[in-house]
């Protein structure tokens, strides 16, 4: 109870501080994002349980940003890097639309007190001018790939993992049944550091006017000081905030003292953004072709009551809701899932190739990933965007347990059993596969393998033969993805909105009303999570027995004890 009192007490605190957080906004202005957290793709997705709005929509900060390039009240726009990173993925359209913004004339600059990744200094570099504090350091030191590897801890305490995979690039369990990187791992993983580094380092150069030998030069010093980064050109200020600031209100109000509020955060833009299109005309808005938004976020999985986005029971609905209504004429698919639940994904897959028997286009955008069961997914859409740093294709399957027979052995416990069914001891933990076993295991490998790579084949306008090639379970960046022939072209959620467009008839994304079919959950709805989520976690701490059952399911889902939980990765 004290808990949930906790709870609600810091709920209601934060909805009093959001309310009074509703200033107007000044008629010259700044926009201004203090980064703390990375974006996330759709609201219900972030923030903590949802409620203190840390976390940015990807979409809305860069609609805000081609918002505000036709603005006149807004003059520049000024980023500082308080926390997080947006993952790759992230930061290739964040920068695109910072770019896009900079052609409108106004002024985009970026300020942190040290740049600490690779990620984070490409970031910086769509801006106009990179500011660094005094003391801080520029950390680019390429890309490091590390994987850990347990089978020999395992093998001390008597655990031994027993997966299975389709094909021999499939390495998502290699760190419980190796001891070292496989040779198609290291193949996989340096082509994956090659193409990324490559791509980086090119838009690095032509964003500071570098060559890509100057600019490797630096990258390979992995860390330059301040000094460093100011002399060889990696930032162009060497100053504090302070000054920062009072530059700024020197270029919009000819006063570097000036008491004009001229910032206006991004948060606070975006509100009144989307307040202003709400009150936008209804019969101007219906003229407009109607395209439809869904996402498919996290792992893809049957069943959750919290409205996961990738949850078949949640989004399926949602698809066939676009399929069914007459205005609606493409359908804007977004993932960013690593896979999951083939049972899930075909089902999902089986409502998007429904929605085109309706008449609906399916054009995808892949965001960080779309790989295995996400793939699964994008099959048969008829164009596919990926950017070049999304990770995709893992066309390919694997699962299995972890047998625990030698550890209860090594303290002393004996387990023993009676059955009916030749194969009924098929997902207990307490015993290696048996012979029998293995094989059903192997030829669900093998079934799940084939239609894959059979829908793919299908989807893509290939042979089986030629699908198989690029499958085997190996991860492409979109680039690669695309002299794959996997996807058909490069490009984030604006890419493939514009693509809409022109298949809804109308120039670009701005001729569209584009419908987003899953709504943010209301206020409420996000207390009521909180409140369950601390009822739960009473509940955790004062009960054994709940606690030895959540070990348990965990457990089972990590070893994917069940077809259910068996993931397509």
């Amino acid at each position: 109870m004290v808990l949930l009192s906790a709870a609600l007490g810091t709920t209601l605190s934060v909805f009093a501080v959001n309310k009074m957080e509703n200033p107007a906004l000044p008629n010259e202005m700044v926009l201004y994002l203090p980064l703390k957290d990375a974006f996330v793709e759709h609201e219900n997705t972030g923030g903590a349980f949802g409620l203190h709005e840390k976390a940015l929509v990807l979409r809305d900060v860069v609609n805000a940003l081609d918002r505000a390039a036709m603005d006149t009240r807004v003059k520049g726009f000024v980023m500082k890097l308080e926390g997080a990173v947006p993952s790759l993925a992230h930061n290739e359209e964040l920068r695109t639309a910072i770019m896009r913004f900079r052609t409108s004339g106004k002024f985009a600059f970026i300020y942190a007190p040290a740049y600490e990744s690779l990620g984070a200094y490409y970031l910086a570099t769509a801006f106009d001018q990179i500011w660094l504090q005094p003391m801080g350091i520029v950390s680019v030191p390429g890309i490091n790939m590390e994987m850990p590897y347990a089978r020999t801890v395992l093998d001390k305490i008597g655990i031994e993992p027993q997966f299975f995979a389709r094909k021999e690039y499939k390495n998502f369990f290699e760190s419980l049944t190796s001891s070292e990187m496989s040779l198609e791992t290291r193949e996989v993983m340096t082509a994956l550091a090659s193409d990324i580094s490559s791509h980086l380092f090119k838009e690095i150069a032509i964003a500071r006017n570098m060559t890509d030998q100057e600019v490797r030069a630096r990258i390979d010093k992995g860390l330059l000081t301040d000094d460093e980064a100011l002399a060889t050109g990696l930032i162009d200020r060497l100053d504090y905030s302070d000054n920062l600031s009072a530059e700024i209100k020197e270029q919009v109000t000819g006063n570097p003292d000036s008491d004009d509020k001229i910032f206006a955060t991004m948060n606070i833009y975006i509100k009144q953004m989307k307040k202003e299109k709400k009150l936008t005309s209804d019969m101007a808005v219906s003229k407009k072709p109607k395209v439809a938004l869904i996402y498919a976020a996290g792992n893809i999985i049957q069943r959750d009551e919290k409205g996961a986005l990738a949850a078949a029971e949640n989004i399926i609905p949602v698809i066939r809701e676009a399929a069914d209504d007459d205005k609606i004429s493409v359908i804007v698919l977004r993932i960013d899932s690593p896979g999951g639940d083939p049972v899930a994904a075909e089902a999902i897959r089986r409502a998007l190739v429904k929605a085109k028997e309706n008449g609906k286009k399916i054009v995808v955008s892949m965001g960080a990933a779309a790989a295995s069961g996400g793939y699964w997914i994008a099959a048969d859409a008829d164009y596919i965007y990926a950017l070049p740093t999304t990770f995709t294709g893992s066309i390919g399957v694997t699962g299995g347990k972890v047998s625990l027979k030698s550890m209860w052995e090594n303290i002393g416990i004996e387990w023993d059993r009676v059955q009916v069914g030749e194969n009924a001891g098929l997902w207990s933990l307490n015993h290696p596969y048996s012979p029998s076993e293995a094989a059903r295991m192997n030829a669900m490998m093998d079934n799940v393998y084939n239609k894959f790579i059979a829908l793919v084949a299908n989807g893509r306008g290939m042979t089986l033969e030629q699908t198989d090639k690029i499958a085997g379970g190996r991860v492409w960046t979109g680039a690669q993805a695309v002299d794959a022939g996997l996807v058909d072209a490069l490009g984030g959620l604006d890419a493939a909105l514009d693509y809409a467009a022109i298949l809804a008839g109308v120039k670009n994304r701005s001729d569209l009303d584009v419908l987003m079919m899953q709504e943010p959950k209301t206020t409420f709805e996000k207390l009521v999570e909180l409140l369950e989520t601390q009822t739960m976690m009473s509940g955790f701490f004062h009960s054994n027995q709940a606690l030895f059952e959540t070990v348990a399911a965990g457990l089972r889902s990590v070893t994917s004890s069940g077809y259910e939980g068996f993931l397509v990765r």
